[in-house]
């Protein structure tokens, strides 16, 4: 036996007094863990509802459904606020990946309309999200205003399509600034990355057909 063991003085130990204990403390564990598996179950099923909405609503955007993509956004309102309310009750939940996903798609949508509907970006305090999902959802927006801009150039509305540019590198440079480590900001650097190859490509597109028409 070592020196070390040998000092050890054990307390008494009653192993039926610590068993119930330890049953206590479990069943209060497996109580807590029964409603976040339920309410996990719930936020899942509402998350895939919220996406889904997310996307109909930037295609309806991208056809010109205006009146449409309203109606998905009123409804995906309603929904987002059931949704965080849900989330906000188990800061385990709160904290989780999906959730910020499903906030992230949310943001995405409401950002992309608001900008092209109404001329205006609303903030992470006007959306009720937190920073997180909030960057990681206008990252994404940078792809759809992308998406738009060669619309318009398919359409020969350059000037239009020169201006969506011009916002998308605003907003990257914006974003850029932020010079956090990935632990504070999941996923945001990624995509300030991914939007910074974006727009150049973009660019170099516009530049190329303001080439080939001042030729003609």
């Amino acid at each position: 036996m070592s020196k070390e063991l040998a000092a050890l003085r054990m307390a008494r130990i009653n192993v039926r007094e610590l068993a119930h204990k330890f049953r206590s403390i479990i069943t209060e564990i497996d109580s807590v863990l029964s409603r976040r598996e339920e309410a996990r179950d719930s936020l899942i099923k509402s998350g895939r509802d919220i996406i889904k909405m997310s996307g109909w609503a930037i295609n309806a955007l991208h056809r010109g459904l205006i009146e449409e993509a309203r109606g998905y956004m009123e409804e995906m309102d309603k929904r987002v606020r059931d949704f965080i309310k849900l989330a906000s009750d188990d800061s385990f939940l709160r904290e989780s990946g999906f959730v910020y996903n499903v906030l992230s798609e949310y943001v995405e949508a409401k950002v992309f309309y608001s900008i092209v509907v109404e001329g205006d970006i609303p903030s992470h305090h006007d959306l009720g999200v937190a920073e997180v999902p909030y960057l990681q959802g206008v990252g994404d927006a940078l792809g759809e205003l992308r998406r738009l801009a060669l619309d318009l150039m398919r359409v020969d509305r350059l000037e239009d399509a020169e201006v969506i540019l011009e916002l998308m590198e605003a907003l990257y440079y914006e974003m850029r600034a932020l010079e956090y480590p990935d632990a504070l900001i999941p996923g945001v650097r990624h995509k300030v990355d991914v939007a910074r190859r974006l727009i150049d490509d973009t660019k170099s597109l516009l530049l190329s057909i303001k080439a080939r028409k001042g030729c003609q």
